[in-house]
């Protein structure tokens, strides 16, 4: 009995134990659901695994069988990580996770990664979306380990998903065409909220300097704002902008938006004309209506005196043109990859051809004398270099030192016009981005920083570490070549709509050079067609990729011939592609869409240069040009193609377009005439216009154009040519009555002037209404009158009498 007593005394200490641990258990249940709900990552440290084996699901691999394995020789944290292992570069099974994401929302994608022996491509992570079943792309762009690494952390910090998406794989890789070991762990992918402020300095545009020719305003700020994690709207908030006086912290400047107007806008403050050249501290403040900070966002901007600014060789211009020795320059350039301790050989051969600009990947391989003499021998050759500094990252302050070193060193080197900072880099590199830029921006105000991107997200997220924008498309052989297009829009999206100049580098090579690419060599007409897509979407210098994968290439001689033939182009239209003069898209009309006949106006002095290239592997046959421009030429001239024109009939041309076809059509304006005075003056029953010129050049005459709709279809008014009375140095007057006008109306009123050439120009529009007519119900003829007869001499019969009416009104208003 006693016995049994203790037995069930025991029990039910047990069980009131367990009880007890159970509620404890289940208490802390909610506290460790919130601390692992960041990361939508299951088994992201690989700790677990199936009773039935050992792999760490749900992740999976394309072939389970081989390469990849739960491995407990290595962890990052825990106790495991997930290995994957290739005997040959032949070998490639990608390992992911399906996880659920949300439309929109920024994430935060990472995993740690150690390696062993890997050659090739490298280890890294990338991340797929997809919704409704539908593939919506990816982010590619982490960093690759390579060769043998202790644990590093591989990371994008602000990703997007699509708006379409709800799923997405994370997969992990050892790429491509690599060989070697590499260990997974700890993979995250957490949402992130944007920042409740985030501003954009788009002027001043180089540099955070304000130039001494600076327009105004002379500083302004695109502001975005994130309110949707603050439960704010928009009419509880403002936004404060203070800019002081960096030495005296004298408020020069403060300007508020109260309320903001939208959730993107833009802050425009004006420099007083007595604002000194000194540094200032522009504070864009977020606050609640009762003053309470809730962001801050700090800039330093810096004026020149004329002084500091007539000492500047280089620097980029408010037209967003990189000014070098004070005249618009427009680099033609390539990639290089011999250093300077090998010889001159491949500077001699560019220095012989079109191209003026190099950017060698290593020049530090050369020791301090040879890379002095590498740059003396380049500006000897008329040869300008953008100096290397891209692979000086990821080592902190060593970094920085080596940097600083560097351009101490070369910077007053006339052979210098740039420093390349950024070669694709993450934004898991993004502190060390700005440290480097604030760095050389400290060192040497005198030289643009260059950098270049694939990835969307790492241009719009670093473009505040550089003064040049730069993006890289290859789509030879496997995509498309508006990718060159695409990427060059993504910088002006980048720049917050064109606030920051484009350098791009189109394509010259054979992608199969590099391990895990498939290509081809693209043909000349396709670099051609990629050169001018560039400059269609607004690059102000090429520097084409690469020099030195051609260079021991058995066709380098052929491909080298049809690469300079085209860069030749480009240098003689190198002055339309810094022109500042406006057009306008509806200037010219295509009657092909973008996609397929890529166009784009432009005009220096007084010849509009219209730019047409064929992106399809196909012939294009009638495609034609509306010329909506004042003036319509009979004859265009189509450059390069051995002095073709095209006769324009109507305001409209039309061309044939081979595949990746491009053509050049330059319209010379006629001398204008100087036109002093143009109007249209209604009268009851008409309309007079009236034109009087100044001088009217080799004008043969004049027609006048009518439209009821001022972008309407216009009707010729006048019968005959209207002769010309004035000349070279004299004008004359001009009148014109119409009548064929309905009361009430409102005309338009073209006026064309041809010239001896057959060629016209167009000036106005100008417009008249006539007046209504009378309301109904009131008399049209006189409310009071008298009849007296009048007979026409020599009259025989009553028929010949005539009536005359006299009368008046009594109306407010003459009769």
């Amino acid at each position: 009995m006693m016995a049994a007593r203790f037995l069930t005394r025991f029990l039910k200490i047990q069980l009131a134990l367990s009880l007890l641990l159970a509620l404890i258990w289940f208490s802390l249940l909610p506290l460790a659901i919130a601390v692992e709900a960041a990361n939508i990552v299951a088994n992201s440290g690989f700790e677990t695994r199936t009773r039935w084996e050992n792999w760490p699901r749900p992740w999976w691999a394309q072939n389970e069988s081989k390469n990849w394995s739960r491995d407990q020789s290595a962890a990052h944290s825990g106790t495991w990580s997930f290995k994957v292992s290739y005997q040959s570069a032949q070998e490639y099974n990608l390992a992911g996770q399906q996880i659920s994401i949300t439309a929109g929302e920024f994430y935060q994608i990472g995993a740690w990664i150690k390696t062993q022996g890997v050659s090739g491509g490298g280890a890294t992570i990338f991340i797929e979306w997809s919704g409704n079943g539908q593939w919506l792309g990816g982010e590619w762009g982490f960093r690759k380990i390579k060769g043998t690494a202790d644990w590093q952390f591989v990371s994008l910090p602000m990703v997007q998903a699509p708006e379409k998406a709800d799923q997405a794989i994370i997969y992990l890789e050892l790429a491509k065409g690599s060989a070697g070991s590499a260990w997974f762990d700890d993979v995250i992918v957490e949402r992130r909220t944007k920042p409740l402020l985030s501003s954009f300095i788009l002027r001043p545009n180089y540099a955070y300097k304000i130039l001494p020719d600076a327009p105004s305003p002379e500083i302004e700020v695109e502001v975005s704002l994130n309110l949707e994690e603050s439960s704010l709207s928009l009419n509880q908030v403002k936004v404060a902008a203070t800019l002081k006086d960096q030495t005296t912290k004298t408020i020069i400047i403060q300007k508020s938006a109260d309320p903001p107007p939208s959730a993107t806008f833009c802050l425009s403050l004006d420099l007083p004309p007595t604002a000194p050249a000194v540094g200032y501290d522009l504070e864009i403040v977020l606050m609640t209506k009762d003053g309470a900070q809730m962001a801050q966002n700090a800039y330093v901007l810096d004026k020149l005196s004329q002084d500091r600014f007539a000492k500047l060789t280089s620097y980029i211009d408010s037209h967003n043109r990189f000014i070098l020795n004070g005249e618009p320059f427009f680099p033609i350039g390539l990639y290089l990859g011999i250093g300077p301790q090998w010889g001159y050989s491949q500077a001699d051969e560019i220095a012989d051809s079109p191209f003026d600009t190099i950017m060698n990947y290593e020049i530090n391989s050369g020791n301090s004398t040879q890379i002095t003499n590498y740059l003396n021998y380049l500006h000897s050759k008329g040869l300008k270099l953008i100096y290397s500094l891209k692979d000086y990252l990821g080592n902190g302050q060593a970094d920085l030192d080596t940097i600083a070193q560097k351009v101490t060193a070369y910077r007053d080197h006339p052979a210098i016009i740039s420093w390349y900072l950024n070669d694709e880099s993450g934004l898991e590199y993004l502190p060390e981005l700005e440290a480097r830029y604030r760095k050389v921006r400290q060192l040497d105000e005198n030289h643009p920083v260059w950098s270049v991107h694939y990835q969307k997200s790492y241009l719009i997220g670093e473009a505040h570490t550089t003064d040049i924008l730069g993006v890289d498309p290859y789509p030879i052989p496997d995509r498309p070549i508006t990718l060159v297009s695409e990427m060059a829009d993504w910088a002006k999206e980048a720049s917050r709509g064109g606030y920051r100049p484009l350098w791009l580098v189109p394509q010259i090579f054979d992608q199969s050079h590099y391990p895990g690419h498939s290509g081809r060599l693209p043909t000349p007409q396709e670099i051609r067609a990629m050169t001018y897509l560039a400059t269609n979407h607004g690059a102000k210098g090429l520097i084409y990729y690469s020099y030195f994968d051609i260079r021991s290439e058995d066709y380098y001689q052929t491909h080298w011939v049809a690469i300079k033939k085209i860069a030749n182009e480009i240098k003689s239209l190198r002055s339309i592609f810094l022109s500042i003069e406006e057009t306008s898209d509806q200037d010219i009309l295509c009657s092909h869409s973008s996609n397929i006949i890529d166009c784009k106006l432009m005009k220096q002095a007084n010849s509009y240069y219209l730019f047409a290239v064929n992106t399809q592997p196909d012939e294009i046959s009638g495609v034609s040009f509306q010329i909506n421009l004042a003036y319509r030429p009979a004859i265009i001239d189509v450059l390069f193609e051995n002095n073709r024109q095209l006769e324009v009939k109507d305001g409209r041309f039309t061309d044939h377009f081979s595949p990746y076809e491009v053509h050049i059509y330059k319209l010379d304006a006629p001398t204008l005439i100087e036109l002093d005075q143009f109007t249209a003056t209604p009268r009851s029953d008409r309309i007079i216009i009236t034109f009087k010129t100044k001088t009217e050049g080799e004008a043969a005459g004049f027609n006048l154009w009518r439209s009821e709709e001022e972008k309407g279809a216009y009707s010729r008014i006048n019968h005959t040519l209207i002769e010309a009375r004035g000349g070279a140095t004299y004008g004359a007057d001009y009148s014109f009555t119409d009548t064929a006008v309905r009361p009430g109306a409102t005309y338009y009123y073209k006026l064309e002037k041809q010239d001896t050439t057959d060629t016209s120009v167009f000036y106005g529009p100008v417009s008249a209404t006539l007046p209504a007519q009378e309301p109904a119900g009131k008399s049209v003829w006189p409310s009071c009158f008298f009849m007296l007869p009048y007979f026409w001499p020599g009259a025989q019969t009553a028929r010949a009498h005539q009536w005359w009416f006299l009368g008046y009104r009594f109306w407010k208003e003459p009769f």
